[in-house]
């Protein structure tokens, strides 16, 4: 009769050919003749499972664990009958007792890991990031602790997993040891150009996404993305030269269209990027960010009325959408449709680029708020606060106290409007004093419904003091008084003309508005004026651009703050600007002003006109070409010659 080990030695036998049915059927002999035999019921259960029958392996090989509960190759064994079977959490629970007694048992870790990730993907398609993310840094510190390397498309899960949840730097390392682990995959390479983009390493994430199109040169996506980061980096021409090879390679991607639209605007192709949002509508007509950004290119085209249906067909499509709503709201109002551009001109409170402050107060409807105290606050730019403080003293009649959220630089200017109990200043560089109500103060044309009501312009509205104009009288003088040299000059300078000629650089579409010192040329050739500069910021760096006339002051250097500029104001004939805050100032003032204007001007100026609703004192010089400032200068060199000697 055979013996226990005779028996077992031929199952083994048959078990390594493949033969499992015999070695099978002599694993239940030696059990039967050794019931607490644990090789023979950890083989008899091993080899059932390899057949695929797991009910018959589970109870086989939960004795043998039963009799050696320390022998991991067991659990890890029965585990997997437990995983086949569906018993997922008993499993799990399984893997982690043998990973905690033998943290560097690969086998467990491995079969851990991967029912780890599977949960992370049933996860995912459920839309619960937050719990796949949790799986996937579970599986890879499993593997890792177990010293084994997790696969690429692990790291590659888990890197785009952690970007979503905006822990940028561990994405850019689960995405390079992806790269790592193989360098030819195409979607952790670009995977991680995104993550390296969202860090701002603008430079490293255009070398991943190059690396990506070395192996991948015929993927549109992969161009796009170059494209963007070379936005990003300021190169507009490479930027553009990506979005082109996009939808050469697939002529139907929708949104490289939009790509080489915004690419052609960069460079300045405004018909080049219309036409681009165009091949981006014909393809899909209901795509309302092309629409959107069609209408924006025809605004600074100066197509007005067309911008304007871009934008409502934009909003026919996403009534929500942010971008569409402003931009309706800023043609309404310079096409003067104030009743339809006021209501839209609050979508600015949602912008992403520059959002408005927000606070824990109620909004100020415009109603009357006796015994209550109203925040106004900043936003925007200097002048769009020496603009709408014409508002103020009828907003503080409405019997409450109004407290004037104010710039440093405009408080002194300010003072003059102070009623203590009703109006009252707010320095910004101070604590907000306790308010009950808010109102950011750009929506009080809006409030009070400017343009569709008459709009307060009875100048001046805002006062700079006697002592001050004194000083700033002085100071012209002085610079004014005749040198030897210019003794001997025939021609009389008698009229006193301040210049303006940029505004902020990082205000959207400045290079537009701000013709910048050389472009006044005609004007400073004009004889019998002596020019005056206010100019502040980065347009002084124009001074040292070429020569100037003898009769020409800085004053800038000497300007505190702004009523030190309106007490300069005060002691000229005029002053010929851009669009910048002293225009807002000169007009508060009711000092004569002279406003260059680009071809697509500021909503407040309208179109076609040469006087303002806002400003009675301003006259309003219009570019008629985009970019050409030549004949404007000319005509306004002409129009002061002819104020020097009205003969």
């Amino acid at each position: 009769m055979a013996t226990v080990e005779d028996t077992l030695k031929l199952a083994l036998d048959h078990h390594d050919a493949g033969r499992l049915a015999e070695a099978e059927a002599l694993y239940g002999r030696v059990v039967a003749m050794a019931p607490n035999h644990v090789q023979a019921l950890y083989l008899w259960g091993a080899a059932a499972h390899l057949r695929g029958d797991h009910a018959a392996a589970l109870p086989r090989l939960e004795r043998a664990r039963y009799l050696a509960p320390e022998a991991a190759v067991i659990t890890v064994l029965l585990a997997a009958t437990h995983r086949a079977m569906g018993g997922l959490a008993t499993a799990e629970t399984l893997y982690r007792e043998v990973l905690a007694a033998e943290p560097r048992q690969g086998e467990a870790a491995a079969a851990l890991a991967e029912m780890l990730e599977e949960r992370a993907k049933a996860l995912q398609a459920r839309g619960d990031a937050a719990a796949a993310l949790s799986q996937e840094e579970q599986a890879v510190a499993v593997l890792r602790t177990a010293g084994l390397s997790p696969k690429p498309t692990l790291w590659n899960s888990l890197g785009t997993g952690l970007l979503a949840a905006g822990r940028r730097e561990e994405a850019i390392a689960a995405l390079e040891s992806a790269v790592a682990a193989n360098p030819r995959y195409g979607e952790a390479l670009s995977n991680l150009g995104a993550a390296l983009k969202a860090a701002k390493r603008l430079d490293d994430a255009a070398a991943r996404y190059r690396q990506a199109l070395a192996l991948f040169p015929k993927v549109p996506e992969l161009h796009t993305n170059l494209g963007t980061v070379l936005a990003e980096l300021n190169q507009p021409a490479e930027a553009l030269a990506a979005y082109q090879e996009a939808v050469r390679l697939n002529p139907a991607f929708v949104g490289g269209w939009l790509n080489v639209g915004m690419g052609r605007h960069a460079v300045d192709d405004l018909e080049g990027a219309a036409d681009a949002y165009r091949r981006a509508l014909a393809l899909d007509p209901s795509f309302h960010r092309a629409w959107t950004a069609l209408g924006a290119v025809l605004y600074e085209l100066g197509r007005f009325e067309e911008a304007a249906a871009a934008a409502e067909r934009a909003l026919e499509i996403h009534p929500s959408g942010v971008e569409a709503n402003w931009n309706l709201a800023l043609v309404s109002l310079l096409l003067g449709r104030y009743a339809k551009g006021w209501p839209l001109y609050e979508w600015r409170r949602h912008s992403r680029t520059n959002p408005l402050r927000t606070f824990d107060r109620p909004a100020w409807d415009g109603a009357p708020f006796p015994g209550r105290t109203l925040l106004v606050h900043v936003e925007q730019g200097l002048g769009d606060v020496l603009m709408v403080a014409r508002y103020l003293p009828a907003v503080a009649a409405m019997g409450g106290r109004v407290l004037l959220e104010t710039p440093p630089e405009l408080v002194d200017l300010m003072q003059d409007l102070v009623r203590p109990g009703r109006l009252e200043l707010a320095p910004t560089d101070r604590p907000l004093p306790p308010f009950d109500l808010q109102c950011p103060i750009m929506s009080l044309p809006g409030l009070f419904k400017a343009g569709i009501s008459p709009i307060p312009n009875q100048v001046p509205y805002l006062h700079v003091d006697e002592p001050r104009r004194a000083r700033w009288r002085d100071r012209l003088a002085q610079a004014m008084a005749p040198s030897a040299t210019t003794r001997q000059a025939s021609t009389q300078q008698s009229l006193k003309v301040a210049l303006v000629w940029a505004g902020n650089p990082n205000f959207t579409g400045d290079r537009w508005r701000s013709p910048r010192l050389p472009a006044f040329a005609p004007v400073l050739q004009v004889p019998g004026v002596h020019f005056f500069s206010l100019q502040m910021g980065d347009g002084r760096r124009d001074l040292a651009a070429g020569p100037l006339p003898a009769a020409f002051t800085d004053l800038a250097p000497d300007i505190r703050d702004f009523a030190d500029t309106a007490a300069i104001l005060m002691n000229v004939d005029l002053l010929i600007s851009s669009c910048t805050a002293p225009v807002h100032l000169a007009g508060a003032l009711g000092r004569p002003v002279w406003v260059v204007l680009p071809r697509s001007p500021d909503w407040r100026w309208g179109l076609g006109r040469a006087d303002s609703d806002w400003y009675p004192s301003a006259r309003l010089y219009r570019q008629e070409t985009r970019g050409d400032w030549g004949p404007v200068m000319r005509q306004v060199a002409a129009a002061l010659a002819a104020r020097v000697d009205p003969c």
